[in-house]
């Protein structure tokens, strides 16, 4: 399963998260224009999933 920060057609994927469909069940984080980009992206996710 494959998740893209956009979803506009033709757009490119800056950010994208990865994870298959079967357990185990482990995401990969690929891209982000800078660190801080996909630190914030990685730390919003796990806030909205309760992770502190």
């Amino acid at each position: 399963i494959m998740a893209a920060g956009a979803f506009i057609q033709g757009s490119s994927i800056e950010l994208s998260a990865d994870s298959p469909i079967k357990e185990p069940y482990i995401v990969y984080v690929q891209g982000g224009l800078t660190y801080e980009h996909a630190y914030l992206a990685v730390l919003h996710t796990l806030e909205s999933l309760n992770f502190d």
